[in-house]
């Protein structure tokens, strides 16, 4: 199936993006991804390379330096969604390792902050907008074994899926910072880090989600053009 994709897209998609597509569009059913990892891989391609009207999905690829942040921008349509909202994203990243610290094994982490409406603010004088909880808990006064246990700070594959209410979603965005480290200390002189992110918004309400995010975005996202079509079934 990665094969199939680089097929379609070319060299438009790199290997880390297309590892986030297959990972983001698996199969996983009811069961427990202790038992069945992320899942099955799709079984046809045109359900990686494909989205429904109602549908939209993004693929980020690039590369972010140490301690530094990137701002990933959720798209949504202009105006307030009415209904629920189905959100989806999938990170992953390549890191160099320490095979002689299985403690310490990856040296990157990176850390995914969502912030879904641009207009709250709890506190006076905050600088970014209230974050919440995405993969799977707030990060927020966490201690290290906490970050580990529950968000998986250190691992170099993130997925996850949330329902929320249209009304409460306003320019959002993934807030990713990269933490670098080598034998468990912090590495400020760390190399780049290559990472892919695969954002799914779907509205069931409105048939032309597709087509609003795209003229929304215009000038900030370019539609991926296959390089060979997927044979239409009849």
């Amino acid at each position: 199936m990665a094969t199939g994709v680089r097929a379609h897209f070319g060299a438009n998609l790199n290997h880390l993006a297309i590892r986030a597509l297959l990972v983001h569009t698996a199969e996983r059913r009811d069961h427990d991804v202790r038992e069945v990892g992320w899942g099955r891989a799709a079984q046809e391609l045109d359900d990686i390379v494909l989205c429904a009207d109602d549908e939209v999905r993004i693929v980020y690829q690039g590369e972010i330096s140490p301690a530094k942040y990137i701002r990933a921008a959720i798209p949504v349509p202009s105006g307030e969604i009415a209904g629920m909202v189905s959100l989806s994203a999938t990170v992953v990243y390549k890191s160099q390792t320490d095979p002689h610290h299985p403690g310490n094994y990856t040296r990157a982490g990176l850390e995914v902050t969502f912030r879904p409406h641009e207009e709250r603010y709890t506190r006076d004088g905050q600088v970014h907008p209230d974050s919440k909880s995405f993969f799977g808990f707030s990060p927020n006064g966490a201690g290290e074994e906490e970050l580990r246990r529950d968000a998986m700070k250190w691992e170099n594959c993130l997925y996850a899926t949330k329902r929320m209410r249209g009304s409460s979603l306003l320019n959002p965005v993934f807030d990713i910072h990269y933490n670098s480290r080598i034998e468990g200390r912090n590495f400020s002189s760390a190399p780049n880090l290559p990472y892919a992110l695969v954002v799914s918004v779907q509205a069931k309400g409105i048939a032309d989600l597709y087509d609003q995010v795209v003229r929304k975005y215009a000038t900030q996202l370019e539609p991926l053009r296959p390089i060979l079509e997927v044979p239409i079934r009849t």
